[in-house]
């Protein structure tokens, strides 16, 4: 996610001013004119606009960048993705839950935490239902080290920023 943020500066250059206000920044996003009878007519103004470039009208140099950042963002996503499949099949495996290999099927791994937290396996509908899913997903992640003996404080790793993911599952699957 930092990554496409980050690249959003060399797409669309930001600009800042404190004296502006909704009424500049929409008149400096649509130009209003009058066509012969007297209709007002709204056109985009960034059609034309040298500040809003798209990946093709790039320089080669900043092609390489962009490049560069989507294959470290998939390399890192790839990495996290089979590490957190892993511990959580073998934290399935520690529980005896039955097909502990459903934690490599990306929508299945939430059948496999939800049964390694104890819970009901209707407890994955909740997931899929806005709002509900965050509640239900924070009670799952205190739960699921409870259930294998441990404090349900370990939760509160993975909200450290980028290593909080690899902490919790790590702990949880290999002590």
């Amino acid at each position: 996610m930092f990554a496409v943020i980050g690249l959003q500066h060399f797409i669309v250059k930001p600009s800042f001013s404190a004296s502006s206000s909704l009424s500049n920044a929409i008149a400096t996003s649509s130009l209003i004119t009058k066509n012969n009878s007297d209709r007002l007519i709204a056109q985009d103004s960034n059609v034309d606009s040298p500040i809003l470039r798209n990946f093709g009208s790039l320089a080669e140099d900043e092609k390489a960048i962009i490049n560069k950042i989507i294959l470290f963002a998939s390399i890192f996503g790839l990495v996290v993705y089979v590490f957190t499949s892993f511990c959580l099949m073998k934290i399935a495996d520690k529980l005896s839950i039955p097909n502990s290999w459903l934690a490599w099927i990306p929508l299945a791994q939430a059948w496999v935490i939800v049964r390694a937290a104890g819970k009901p396996g209707w407890w994955l509908i909740l997931l899929f239902i806005p709002f509900v899913n965050i509640v239900i997903a924070l009670i799952i992640l205190f739960a699921m080290p409870v259930n294998l003996g441990k404090s349900s404080l370990y939760g509160l790793l993975t909200f450290v920023p980028v290593l909080g993911i690899f902490l919790y599952f790590g702990l949880l699957a290999f002590t």
